[in-house]
């Protein structure tokens, strides 16, 4: 039985193929990132690889197309690209690279993905996507034109579904007067603006459906094309139904169609559509705050139930666990980040830390842990990791960190990923949050060293290629009315505005001390007011 890896980035369409193929192939892995594809095939050893085109990373697809070539020379490659014409540069490279089984165009059926998977192309196929060679004898040059040939035009997809059955349960029958009947023969899904679905049988369907993956490509740690992730939309075509952007997310469906885990501590109403976010903060140097302002942001954000997880990527002497007695002795950052070299996904999830799961068990700290938003997660490197010894041979590879924070993002369905990372441009843990976040956010201190610092690693951000003009902000903590004004230290780290927070060291001791966060101890309204600002700012 062949081995069938799948790197489509869409739950629906993954679990369409492998509903209809499961006794044909056996299925190995899935991958939503171009990152993985590599990995993952070192891992899997598949067969056949079915690789789209808009996939999200930084990788260039060719690059990834190429190494499958050459490392993996009798592996099958799938590839669903965008709308194309005969003799581009890409469909011409593929055929070129041996790939044959190819589809492309702005619209995909899903019997064209199956019946590639159980019969492959030949090149006789797939020879008319490449230019005619014309040699040039005068000048032995070889040249190139588009090949004359009449081709047929086939409905393509990047992202494609068929046979998908729903029931919405004996629990929704009440709301089955305002849904559709879909009835139609294919299914297929369009690029990346606008994705429809249509299915040969729908019986039930809810009204409003969470849109896929769309794809994404990170080019610098504040890549606006990840905020745009979010915004695509999903038109459900069928009997005159359209679907815009939904409002809601449909966990039922997810469920139904065994997608992402669905999170029952916030109902279904107070839920609605938002830009994802990963919002890194990185203090200048050590003890100007970071910490405390990372964290009492996530708090902010989660008190508009929103879901967030905190994560302290600090492997060494991190604060927060300790403040609150929230580290795990097993279970942290460090088994997460294993999960994904041994591809068992399950165990991220035992790495999170639920405030919601605090405020039920005795402990000293009960009391304050019914404080915390429910909506709140938290993850640290464990215990035993951050007790092991030089020698131990436990370092974790930070390396994955980048496909953590998608995974959190996009599998477990977190509004906002916080980052706390250390102020270390060589850490790699770092490295991926600048990168892969859509805001950074720098902390600060009124000390002309701190700021200096600051100013210094913004320069050496932008030396490496991180475009962080536009989505870069600033926070001065502990702040205090003197010679060095908000204004001149705007202009010293070169950006319009710097954000505040104002010096109440006795409310963050007493706060500490207690076991509260301060946004959740402190009455002040001085310093509500300048975390509401950091959120509206940086949101």
């Amino acid at each position: 039985m062949e081995k069938v890896l799948l790197a489509v980035d869409f739950r629906q369409l993954e679990d369409f193929i492998k509903k209809t193929l499961k006794n044909e192939f056996m299925f190995v892995g899935v991958t939503t990132y171009r990152d993985g594809v590599i990995r993952q095939m070192g891992q899997t050893m598949p067969d056949i690889v079915v690789i789209r085109e808009t996939l999200q990373g930084n990788e260039n697809i060719m690059n990834i197309i190429y190494e499958i070539r050459t490392k993996f020379h009798n592996v099958r490659i799938i590839f669903l690209a965008k709308k194309r014409e005969p003799g581009d540069a890409l469909l011409a490279t593929l055929v070129s690279y041996g790939v044959y089984d190819i589809l492309y165009g702005e619209k995909i059926l899903s019997q064209e993905i199956i019946r590639l998977i159980r019969q492959p192309n030949g090149y006789k196929e797939v020879q008319h996507l490449q230019p005619k060679p014309v040699l040039d004898e005068r000048k032995n040059k070889v040249l190139f034109e588009k090949p004359d040939v009449h081709t047929i035009e086939k409905e393509v997809v990047k992202e494609v579904l068929k046979e998908v059955y729903i029931d919405t349960g004996a629990d929704t029958r009440a709301q089955q007067a305002n849904q559709q009947i879909l009835q139609e023969s294919s299914s297929e899904i369009k690029n990346e603006e606008t994705n429809s679905v249509e299915s040969e049988e729908l019986p039930k369907i809810v009204s409003e459906i969470k849109p896929p993956h769309p794809s994404l490509e990170l080019t610098s740690a504040v890549s606006e094309a990840a905020e745009n992730l979010i915004n695509r939309k999903i038109n459900v075509e069928s009997t005159s139904l359209e679907s815009s952007q939904p409002k809601e997310k449909s966990g039922l469906l997810n469920k139904l169609l065994g997608g992402k885990s669905e999170d029952n501590r916030i109902k279904e109403e107070s839920l609605h559509a938002g830009k994802q976010k990963i919002i890194t903060f990185m203090g200048s140097k050590a003890g100007v705050g970071n910490t405390s302002i990372a964290l009492n942001t996530a708090i902010l954000l989660s008190q508009k139930k929103k879901r967030v997880i905190y994560i302290e990527m600090n492997d060494r002497t991190p604060a927060v666990n300790y403040w609150y007695e929230l580290g795990l002795i097993d279970d942290g950052t460090d088994r997460a980040l294993k999960a994904f070299e041994e591809n068992r996904f399950e165990k991220i999830k035992e790495a999170i830390i639920c405030s919601a799961d605090l405020a039920e068990k005795e402990s000293a700290l009960q009391k304050n842990y019914k404080k915390f938003p429910h909506t709140l997660d938290f993850m640290f490197f464990s215990n035993r990791y951050l007790t092991r010894r030089s020698g131990d041979g436990e370092e974790v590879n930070l390396s994955l960190t980048k496909e953590l924070y998608l995974y959190l993002m996009f599998q477990l369905e977190y509004d906002y990923v916080i980052l706390d990372v250390p102020s270390d441009l060589e850490n790699q843990a770092t490295v991926n949050a600048l990168l892969y976040s859509n805001t950074t956010v720098i902390t600060t201190s009124q000390d002309v060293s701190a700021i200096g610092n600051a100013v210094y690693m913004l320069n050496e951000m932008r030396k490496n290629g991180f475009q962080l003009s536009k989505n870069i902000h600033f926070i001065v903590n502990r702040f205090e009315k003197a010679d060095l004004s908000m204004n001149e230290i705007a202009e010293w780290v070169q950006v319009d505005e710097v954000l505040s927070v104002p010096c109440m060291n006795k409310d963050f001791i007493n706060a500490n001390f207690v076991g509260l966060p301060v946004i959740l101890y402190s009455r002040n309204s001085q310093l509500k007011s300048a975390f509401q600002k950091i959120e509206k700012t940086i949101i």
